[in-house]
């Protein structure tokens, strides 16, 4: 799963990508999380800026980190 991140306007909007865009979910997201551990590499739309990017990419990081952290083996 992939998280995309555009603008309309002056508000950052979110999308997931599995497969295909869909509006974001958060149910979906953490049963893919559960089930599928880590977030695919963002994908970033026209109109954000790199510091937005930046805090993005550590909130995914973070994200990832603790869901890999508990995970069992």
């Amino acid at each position: 799963m992939k998280l995309v991140f555009f603008k309309e306007g002056e508000e950052v909007k979110l999308k997931i990508n599995n497969g295909e865009d869909t509006e974001f979910n958060y149910v979906k997201l953490i049963e893919f999380l559960h089930t599928n551990n880590e977030l695919e590499e963002t994908e970033y739309w026209d109109g954000i800026s790199e510091e937005e990017k930046n805090k993005v990419n550590a909130m995914i990081d973070k994200i990832n980190e603790v869901v890999v952290k508990y995970t069992p083996e």
